[in-house]
């Protein structure tokens, strides 16, 4: 089963939503379809993000990483209400070793560029 990593930027969340409680509910949200392997906060380049690293089960590459798109997406969807969310990266494993194979931004009106290895 292929591994997957995504980072998604938070710039805020909603009043009277806690923020220590986002990390929990994306596991929570994600882990409806995929096993969730591992979640985490990190400041990167001085810009909140949390990660989380998830399960698909496998296929074959191009239908792997659309399913793991669809997953991200859905997630970024369910918590937009909560967060103010900005860009995603979705990378692909495994170990050591990960791969930049989407990224979006859940901000509206912002282009997507689609990164396709």
């Amino acid at each position: 089963m292929p591994s997957y990593r995504v980072a998604i930027d938070v710039h805020g969340v909603v009043p009277g939503y806690a923020p220590e409680d986002l990390l929990p509910r994306a596991e929570e949200l994600l882990a409806v379809g995929h096993r969730v392997e591992d979640r985490s906060v990190e400041l990167v380049r001085g810009q909140p993000q949390i990660h989380l690293r998830f399960l698909v089960t496998g296929s074959h590459d191009a239908a792997e990483d659309d399913e793991a798109e669809d997953a991200v997406r859905a997630l970024v969807d369910a918590l937009v209400p909560v967060a103010s969310l900005g860009r995603w990266t979705l990378r692909r494993g495994p170990g050591g070793h990960w791969r930049t194979i989407r990224a979006g931004d859940a901000r509206d009106g912002v282009e997507e560029h689609p990164v396709d290895f």
